[in-house]
């Protein structure tokens, strides 16, 4: 037992060291490179200068306008999505007992966009994110029912959550072509997710609500790992099972929601991230949580990196890049499962 936990412990220290120092260098690589490459010691001048530290010397104004105005609210909007993205993840395999659960794919996703392009059509992102966190916290309650339906078999949850996204994903399209399409994105940055308009004050606003949403997930992660034991056991153990399910799905839902209202849905970050870090982290859910919101927000800034550069000047959907790195590990893990 003491063994297993040491070699957990060694597992998470140099996982998450080495997880974080690469992170970092994206991040890095993130405000450097792009249409207009900025060299790494000017990125740390426009950063130090911005605190009152003035060790680099004097920075173009270009270089600010760049570094500052432009990609530093787009990589900090990537990590805090990323970081949710992968926290949404762990909450629903806790609560599923199956690794392959994730938000967009029991209809969260879809479900919010639905709110969030009506939002933005009427508030612009602030619109946006309010909209996207009240459909996807209705499109909770919806999951909610089937999972009363579906709480001998998580399985058959999962597999009625596949249907419920691929009709709201239907929605959608009427949703975003009968608004009015010079205030709403268009249905690829919905569906296929898109850092691209980034501004701080998106980030600001989305930031209260994901901190909000990761908070309260930590705060249930004592009762996640009660769940693990299963659901009659964690009720003997004195859980409300009922409510809790229901509290996580409404957390989960506005989480989720407020990310599709500022990059719509960005598949596989929810899925793949949390099933990655269990080997390193083990199994309690606190750790978990931990590490997938650091591996989450370098993956997602990874993503956004490559699908600027990949094609440059052409500029990829980030969805369209994690499904290419997210959707054969995913089919590698279904191979490796008797059930869904």
């Amino acid at each position: 037992m003491n063994q297993t936990a040491d070699s957990y412990r060694s597992r998470r220290r140099w996982g998450l060291t080495t997880i974080g120092i690469v992170a970092l260098g994206v991040a890095f690589a993130s405000l450097s490179l792009g249409a207009v490459n900025i060299p790494i010691r000017e990125v740390g001048g426009v950063l130090a200068s911005k605190v009152g530290i003035g060790w680099f010397g004097e920075t173009s104004a270009q270089a600010t306008s760049v570094v500052w105005g432009l990609r530093m609210p787009r990589l900090l909007l990537g990590l805090t999505v990323g970081a949710a993205l992968a926290a949404s993840g762990v909450g629903l395999q806790g609560l599923l007992r199956n690794d392959l659960a994730d938000p967009h794919l029991i209809g969260v996703g879809p479900g919010a966009v639905i709110g969030a392009a009506l939002g933005a059509s009427a508030g612009g992102v602030q619109g946006a994110i309010a909209g996207g966190i009240v459909t996807g916290v209705l499109t909770s309650f919806a999951v909610r029912r089937l999972s009363r339906a579906a709480a001998a078999d998580p399985n058959r949850m999962i597999l009625s959550g596949v249907a419920l996204g691929a009709t709201l994903s239907a929605w959608v399209g009427f949703v975003v072509f009968g608004s009015d399409r010079t205030v709403v994105p268009p249905i690829e940055f919905w569906l296929l997710g898109s850092l691209s308009t980034a501004t701080w004050r998106g980030v600001g606003t989305v930031v209260v609500f994901l901190a909000i949403g990761v908070g309260t997930l930590f705060g249930l992660a004592r009762t996640l790992d009660l769940l693990a034991l299963g659901h009659r056991e964690a009720a003997h153990l004195g859980v409300d099972v009922d409510l809790f399910i229901t509290i996580l799905l409404i957390v989960v839902g506005a989480t989720v929601g407020a990310t599709v209202g500022v990059a719509g849905v960005v598949v596989f970050v929810g899925l793949l991230i949390p099933r990655l870090m269990r080997p390193i982290t083990g199994p309690f859910h606190r750790h978990m949580l931990f590490g997938s919101l650091v591996a989450g927000a370098g993956f997602l800034a990874l993503s956004d990196l490559i699908a600027r550069l990949v094609l440059e000047p052409i500029e990829l959907p980030v969805g369209l890049v994690t499904s290419v790195a997210g959707g054969p590990l995913f089919l590698w893990l279904v191979s490796r499962r008797r059930n869904v």
